[in-house]
């Protein structure tokens, strides 16, 4: 028996492996969402949580209700300044490559449990085309040509994610 994996289907532009993302970077940690929201959208938190360590402002946990306004706070943004594309791991959790996809395109599936889609539903409007490219375009390409750009023309991939 072979290895199992999960089912993917996407629109998008594959980047190879070790591809840098602008939020790769320490400051964001590879956590696109919150470099989405903070440095693209301009975020700033209610009031301050966590200090520089990571550790609760204060050195005391605060009350719970104070975490979950702090945390529904940022849920609400990313809500209505929602990331417009979704981050398709295409290899494996040890060894990550990425599709930036048109987030409605995007179906998988978890090994042993098949889904069902129809084919000709699979389409991608002209605006999400152009938003993707534009994405790609503006936040993640290389400084200089050097840098493993990938062609940013989208296509449709069938893939699969080893977990």
């Amino acid at each position: 028996m072979g290895v199992s994996t999960d089912g993917q289907i996407c629109y998008g532009i594959p980047f190879e492996e070790g591809y840098e993302f602008p939020w790769d970077n320490e400051k964001w940690g590879g956590d696109i969402a919150d470099w989405w929201i903070y440095e693209i959208c301009g975020y700033t938190d209610p009031f301050k949580l966590w200090n520089d360590d990571g550790e609760y402002e204060g050195g005391e946990k605060p009350p719970e209700s104070e975490v979950e306004k702090w945390y529904s706070a940022k849920r609400t943004f990313l809500k209505n300044h929602p990331i417009p594309v979704e981050m398709v791991n295409y290899c494996s959790y040890d060894y990550e490559m990425y599709i930036i996809a048109v987030p409605s395109s995007f179906l998988s599936n978890s090994r042993g449990y098949p889904k069902q889609f129809l084919p000709l539903a699979l389409t991608v409007k002209e605006n999400e085309r152009e938003g993707l490219i534009n994405f790609c375009e503006k936040h993640c390409k290389p400084e200089n040509d050097s840098g493993g750009s990938p062609e940013i023309e989208p296509s449709w991939y069938l893939t699969s994610l080893w977990g």
